[in-house]
């Protein structure tokens, strides 16, 4: 059998305690200055994992949400004749609040805080208490280099990744190949249906020339154009992405609430199983069409505007409940799990947003008054006259005698 050498186990000052099981070996260590004799050390730390069950299956979804403090536990002993005012000492210095300097003979020295603590003693062992304390290391966050994640980027990256793994899965998934002509004639009506979903849905961008021209060019071509099910898979999500850039008015809010609607639609026609190659491969494009919506969905809220937090809320709440649904409905453990890290992107981003924005709040009016005075004491200006007008529907600007108004907090 191997020897092995403790050189700096050895190395450490050791005391030997006299306890009712028998002789204990101890280093000393201390906590905001008060000594103490410690036996065993455990430390634990790993990953923080939430696991959410897929509902209605035996499969699950692992999220990993950081690292886990670490926590070092000491089993510790105090002795002798002032055992007693020892315990006292260290009791009120482990219940104080705040970091304190503790030095471990293995961990060195750091700051740290008691999570928890337990001591016992007994009448019958006189000059001698034993206990178990748990430390948090304490961060410095002066010295620690400050970042702040951009959501915008994340929003972005992951609705790409969701985007490139949607038309992968169709491509690899989609193969007609050999498939009868009866087969992929009843696949083309049920495309497009689709596409008059879609058409229907993106209601801000009919007027658009390349929407119209790529949308008439799958209709005109939908049985050719399956024979390559990667570049059917690029037009498709062309019509929900390309819009992006061109939507009327760039109302990135009217974008976000129509892919919430194709989403939405797709729901609504989706087989719960397959009975037929048709039912199975319309299904697939189903599937294509909504998590390609999804995408473009969470990629799009980091482009919308809000006045108040409210509206924001709006659209935090729909997006929350579309997604929700969507989830229910996912025919596999990676559509569950992009829809769910879709929908917590977008909605990190709408919780960071708000935080930022305005509130609606109410204005007493205290005797008559008209809308300018109203919105120059308010705001230090006349630019948002209209804003408290259309937000309140006033009748008379110039008489007002209600009680108070809804203004923005800033």
């Amino acid at each position: 059998m191997a020897e092995h050498e403790f050189l700096y186990a050895n190395s450490l000052h050791k005391v030997q305690i006299d306890t009712p099981q028998g002789v204990v070996e101890c280093v000393a260590a201390s906590y905001a200055g008060v000594p103490f004799f410690v036996e065993e050390t455990a430390s634990s730390g790993g990953r923080e994992v939430v696991t959410t069950p897929l509902p209605f299956s035996d499969s699950h979804v692992n999220e990993d949400v950081g690292k886990k403090v670490l926590g070092i536990t000491c089993t510790i002993y105090l002795t002798g004749a002032d055992c007693e005012t020892k315990r006292e000492r260290l009791e009120e210095a482990l219940n104080k609040e705040g970091a304190f300097e503790f030095i471990h003979p293995h961990y060195g020295r750091m700051n740290a805080r008691c999570t928890s603590y337990s001591l016992s003693f007994k009448k019958a062992e006189q000059e001698f208490i034993s206990g178990e304390l748990t430390f948090v290391p304490e961060q410095k966050v002066e010295n620690q280099a400050q970042s702040v994640t951009d959501l915008r980027g994340v929003a972005i990256g992951k609705s790409d990744f969701a985007l490139s793994s949607a038309k992968s899965i169709f491509t690899e998934v989609f193969s007609i190949a050999g498939k009868a002509k009866s087969v992929v004639d009843s696949v083309a009506d049920s495309t497009t249906k689709m596409l008059d979903d879609i058409e229907s849905a993106r209601g801000s961008i009919r007027s658009v020339s390349a929407f119209v021209n790529t949308l008439s060019q799958i209709r005109d071509n939908v049985q050719l154009i399956m024979m390559s099910p990667a570049d059917f898979a690029n037009r498709i999500q062309n019509l929900l992405t390309l819009t992006k850039e061109t939507v009327s008015d760039d109302d990135a809010n009217g974008y976000v609430s129509e892919s919430l609607v194709m989403m939405r639609s797709t729901m609504a026609k989706r087989r719960d199983s397959a009975y037929s190659s048709a039912d199975e491969l319309s299904s697939e494009v189903d599937r294509l069409a909504l998590m390609s919506a999804a995408a473009m969905a969470a990629r799009s809220v980091v482009d919308c505007k809000f006045v108040s937090a409210e509206e924001a809320r709006e659209m935090q709440d729909s997006l929350s409940s579309v997604f929700d649904d969507a989830a229910e409905q996912a025919g596999s453990v990676e559509d569950y799990a992009t829809l769910m890290d879709l929908q917590a992107t977008a909605l990190k981003y709408l919780r960071d947003e708000m935080s930022k924005l305005a509130v609606v709040v109410e204005l007493p009016l205290n005797g008559t008054r008209d809308i300018l005075s109203v919105c120059f004491d308010c705001y230090g200006n006349l630019d948002r006259v209209d804003e408290i007008l259309e937000r309140n529907d006033v009748g008379d600007p110039l008489v007002m005698t209600r009680e108070s108004l809804r203004v923005l907090s800033k």
